[in-house]
């Protein structure tokens, strides 16, 4: 029910909730939008434009003005409980360009003392060029056995490629 209306005010979206609680705090602390907005560093439209509605503001904007308020956002399940604990490679594992690995695919940490995935050691290890940075992460399935070196990847009975820069 509305305040003091008898009518129901139906349901409030979400970018009317942050200009709901920027309100709130703004009536619980006796400030205009001006006020407000030298109190917080931002131009007093930014204040305006927020308590209007959310949606055609920045998300850093919203989570700064929220921030500096108390208030936060949150990622919260289908139950409403928040969200805190990640899978450690969407935290973690970056490509060698720093971004992260497509959410399709799994991705393994190379281990310490092994060569590296398969294109690596095909592409930089014995390629002809300038050899890269072994990489941390991967999303080839990992080899199975301890590698030393280009000899180890011989055939059976068979000569060793030549190692990179010989």
């Amino acid at each position: 029910m509305g305040q003091g209306t008898g009518q129901d005010a139906g349901p409030v979206t979400f970018p009317e909730q942050v200009g709901l609680a920027l309100r709130a705090y703004r009536r619980e602390h006796g400030l205009s939008q001006r006020a407000f907005a030298q109190l917080i560093t931002v131009p007093q439209a930014t204040v305006a434009r927020l308590e209007r509605s959310a949606d055609r503001c920045s998300l850093a904007t919203v989570c700064s003005v929220l921030a500096r308020t108390g208030y936060a956002l949150a990622v919260v399940d289908g139950d409403g409980v928040p969200v805190t604990e990640w899978d450690v490679t969407d935290l973690v594992a970056r490509d060698r360009s720093g971004r992260r690995f497509p959410a399709h695919r799994t991705v393994w940490p190379v281990e310490p003392g092994r060569l590296g995935p398969v294109w690596w050691i095909l592409h930089e290890y014995l390629g002809t060029g300038p050899c890269g940075p072994q990489p941390e992460w991967t999303t080839v399935q990992p080899f199975r056995y301890r590698c030393r070196g280009p000899s180890d990847l011989a055939p059976p009975g068979g000569e060793p490629p030549a190692s990179p820069g010989s």
